[in-house]
């Protein structure tokens, strides 16, 4: 099982957005820019609540009794709760024997062309460790084009018309680059991963490159 490396990615960027528009907004405030400090919080806020609906809506937690899981999605704590699951989840592979497997089968393509289908077991853990991958990949999406991408046309702005970037609010247009950035990423890997669902498809650190480039 490969760690969890996607999923803390996607957990810092969308703190470090976070603390970093809430810190910006207070200085709006103590400027008296109630407009600007109005707007950084809903561009930060929103896709925060939405974050927390999809993680929500993909575990399922809403037929299950995890009240205390909720209580911190309500808290927007959603993110560091799941990190901190799967992180756990992978360190403990391999320690507890699973009663439990399923089958999968997807074709695998040779380099001449041609495909065969092959059997693969896959534990409990591993459905786990699947279902935190794909809840993050739409959340880090989510976050980038419903948060992310009007944060930063929204600080370019103020800065044209302020004529100024200050450190706060260029942290966050960094942060917020760096964001969209990645989740364009993670879209483009979703949609080849739709498209070829049949086919078990592995991403190469070099096609990482290429793809964020």
């Amino acid at each position: 099982m490969k760690p969890p490396g996607g999923i803390f990615v996607s957990v810092f960027l969308f703190a470090a957005e976070m603390v970093a528009a809430l810190y910006l907004s207070s200085t709006y405030q103590s400027g008296g820019d109630r407009m600007w400090q109005v707007l950084t919080l809903v561009f930060a806020l929103v896709p925060s609540i939405l974050v927390q609906f999809t993680l929500t809506f993909v575990h399922r937690d809403v037929s299950r009794d995890r009240p205390l899981v909720l209580l911190l999605h309500l808290l927007q704590l959603g993110p560091f709760v799941r990190c901190l699951e799967a992180f756990c989840l992978y360190l403990n592979v391999g320690k507890v024997e699973e009663s439990y497997v399923s089958i999968t089968r997807k074709k695998h393509l040779k380099k001449s062309g041609s495909s065969e289908e092959i059997e693969k077991e896959v534990g409990q853990a591993e459905g786990k460790m699947f279902t935190h991958r794909a809840a993050f990949n739409r959340t880090s999406v989510i976050q980038a084009f419903i948060g992310s991408a009007p944060q930063l046309t929204l600080q370019l702005y103020v800065s044209v018309k302020q004529q100024v970037v200050t450190p706060g609010r260029g942290v966050l247009m960094v942060i917020s680059l760096f964001t969209i950035v990645y989740g364009a990423m993670r879209c483009n890997i979703l949609a080849i991963k739709i498209k070829y669902d049949e086919y078990e498809v592995h991403v190469k650190p070099a096609a990482y490159i290429c793809i964020f480039l």
